[in-house]
């Protein structure tokens, strides 16, 4: 794809996304990249083509290269290969049977553990026991998980995430055998597409980036906005039959009625994390 028409692709894709013109600045290198970051698409169906473990590991050494709190690098990745214990993991979700297609299935965990060894082996207390030492392995094991899918997308796989693993994460800790302050943050089905998938709308950037301060005065109208475009795009997608399309917040609405994964801090807990 020549610039121009890779320039013509970012375009439609970010109004596809965003459902507004972004401008995109004259002569800027990276197109395709940032093309590839506009398209991204979540995949629950996979080509009949396994995934080596050689090549996660090189997406793994790509994907732990990202950012790191204080260059502590509290994340760590589980590639579930053992068919007896990914069986287990599965049967964990059976909500989800995409994850039992997936030619490959990884864990991004959270890991405080590596960084309190070092205050043990000097024979040291621990001095930052508290809610900002369970946050930061949190964060860099999401940014890992972002660079791996990023990774993944530039050699032409696909990811699904899957955060409900969370919701068995006591027996998901069991299984793997996690031992006291790591946890999972999300699970992550890849493989090769099947098919391509259409852009999933976001909220207008109007709602999401902000300049100098925090603005909320207009929430409610661009929820609003996006309620509408997003009914659109759910009505021009569905086949005939399908059950009756709603707007984005009453999908979540509906979704997060009732409480979800209300025992999680109960878990983090466990794993002796102290939350203050």
């Amino acid at each position: 794809m020549n610039d121009e028409n890779t320039l013509n692709a970012l375009t439609q894709a970010l109004a596809a996304r965003f459902g507004e013109e972004v401008a995109i600045p004259p002569g800027l290198e990276g197109l395709d990249q940032l093309l590839q970051m506009a398209s991204q698409a979540t995949h629950r169906a996979w080509a009949e083509r396994a995934v080596d473990a050689d090549l996660v590991r090189l997406l793994a050494a790509c994907a732990l290269s990202a950012p790191t709190k204080s260059y502590l690098q509290q994340a760590d990745i589980v590639d579930i290969r053992d068919s007896a214990v990914r069986l287990a993991v599965e049967s964990l979700v059976p909500s989800m049977p995409w994850m039992k297609t997936a030619p490959a299935l990884l864990l991004f965990c959270g890991n405080g553990r590596r960084f309190r060894r070092i205050f043990e082996r000097r024979g040291k207390a621990f001095t930052n026991e508290h809610l900002d030492g369970f946050f930061n392995p949190a964060v860099d094991a999401a940014l890992v998980m972002m660079n791996f899918i990023r990774a993944a997308s530039a050699v032409g796989m696909v990811c699904c995430p899957i955060s409900v693993l969370r919701d068995q994460a006591e027996e998901l800790a069991t299984l793997l055998a996690m031992p006291e302050h790591v946890f999972p943050l999300a699970g992550l089905c890849i493989g090769w597409p099947l098919q391509a998938r259409s852009i999933s709308p976001r909220l207008p950037l109007e709602a999401t980036l902000h300049q100098d301060r925090f603005e909320e005065r207009r929430t409610d109208a661009l929820i609003d906005s996006f309620d509408s475009r997003y009914l659109a795009v759910q009505l021009s997608r569905r086949p005939a039959g399908s059950p009756a399309a709603q707007t984005w917040s009453d999908e979540k609405a509906k979704q997060y009625e009732s409480p979800q994964r209300d025992d999680w801090g109960r878990f983090v807990r466990r794993q002796k994390f102290d939350l203050r």
